[in-house]
């Protein structure tokens, strides 16, 4: 999967087909400032660098349908940026990838998405749970996989976590919360 993504990638940077979205800031950015950069390993330091430096002029972005329902907390330590697919700085219809920053603490909830998705951890650790199984804990370099529409949440440890996501498949169509029945 992430190899398709890659693809796509590529051959958008070779054919410079490269959008300019309005640069669109959330609250969530300013986490970036607290991360301890040099700490983390090699080749993800220099990812984390870039995306702090370039966070005020990048395109900020939270699942639309969240913003009505999930709280201001939320809202304020939690948001990404899409590197390709809709509305990215690559344009593109079948697959999706970029950065997202969550806040210490929080409690993603449970969710669902036709697109299949890969979650790699650069910085922090989080807590990733799929259907109805248990918690599995992730550090940094570890990734998950999500079939498409297998229910899953995250949770978030004592710092700031930053992963790397990528979809392929149904792209256009964002997440959607699936209540809890525990």
């Amino acid at each position: 999967m992430l190899a398709e993504v890659g693809e796509h990638l590529t051959t958008a940077l070779t054919d410079d087909d490269l959008a300019t979205p309005e640069a669109a800031e959330l609250p969530v950015a300013r986490l970036l400032a607290g991360i301890e950069v040099a700490s983390d390993g090699p080749g993800v330091s220099s990812v984390l660098s870039a995306f702090a430096a370039a966070a005020p002029i990048l395109r900020w972005v939270q699942t639309a349908a969240y913003k009505a329902t999930l709280s201001q907390h939320f809202l304020d330590n939690y948001g990404y940026v899409r590197v390709i697919g809709p509305g990215g700085l690559v344009e593109s219809s079948e697959v999706s990838a970029g950065l997202g920053i969550w806040g210490a603490g929080l409690h993603y909830p449970r969710h669902e998405h036709p697109a299949e998705e890969t979650y790699h951890v650069l910085h922090g650790a989080a807590d990733f749970r799929r259907g109805d199984g248990p918690w599995e804990p992730k550090a940094v370099g570890e990734s998950v996989h999500h079939e498409p529409w297998e229910h899953h949440a995250q949770r978030f440890g004592d710092e700031t976590c930053v992963l790397l996501w990528a979809w392929t498949g149904d792209v256009a169509v964002d997440a959607r919360l699936i209540p809890d029945e525990d």
